[in-house]
């Protein structure tokens, strides 16, 4: 029964945020009571935390199926695009704002999985693909790992981007495309582009 409530309230909270949901709405959808909730979790703070827990530890699957699957670097960033269109497709994107505001305790594990793991593994690919001569060498790796997360940050704040034409894998896509030419040799260049146009 708890995985079928996580389930379901990470469903919840991905399409509407984790401000309007209530444990009273996960409890309507799932046609049980909301005492059966408070079961197996004691609040809606302990919900979200283990919402986003469940989410770490499968975005950290999803890298190192990636790793296994795509020695080019390259390749693999848009891979992992497509693995996460759907997602973001119906994401809100207020989503990870509210969670910094309201569970605060939740948002530190996922700040702290950017800055244990994702940041590291950006900049071995970074590296990588220097090596293979796709990215300019010219460029600190560690500046360009946190800019580029602050990007993808960048794209879950409300004031970032306000009243916005485009969808948040949209925009996620765009300010990927803008950083990747700044980085990338003509070597890399030429490769990104025949993936881009795969893409669309």
């Amino acid at each position: 029964m708890k995985s079928r409530i996580l389930e379901k309230g990470t469903e919840l909270f991905f399409r509407y945020g984790v401000k309007t949901v209530t444990m009273d709405a996960i409890a309507s959808e799932l046609g049980i009571s909301k005492k059966t909730i408070y079961q197996h979790f004691p609040d809606k703070d302990s919900m979200v935390f283990e919402v986003v827990q469940a989410f770490v530890e499968q975005d950290m699957k999803k890298w190192e199926e990636l790793d296994k699957l795509y020695s080019n670097v390259i390749e693999k960033m848009f891979k992992s695009f497509e693995m996460v269109k759907d997602m973001l497709a119906q994401m809100n994107p207020r989503l990870l704002f509210e969670i910094q505001k309201y569970f605060p305790t939740a948002f530190q594990l996922f700040k702290n999985h950017g800055e244990n793991y994702i940041h590291g593994n950006l900049i071995a690919d970074f590296k990588k693909g220097a090596q293979f001569g796709y990215f300019r060498n010219d460029i600190d790796f560690e500046l360009l790992a946190r800019l580029r997360m602050a990007e993808v940050d960048l794209a879950f704040n409300p004031d970032f981007y306000p009243n916005n034409k485009l969808s948040l894998y949209e925009t996620q896509l765009t300010l990927m495309d803008i950083f990747m030419r700044g980085i990338l040799t003509e070597k890399g260049l030429t490769l990104y582009t025949s993936y881009q146009n795969n893409l669309k």
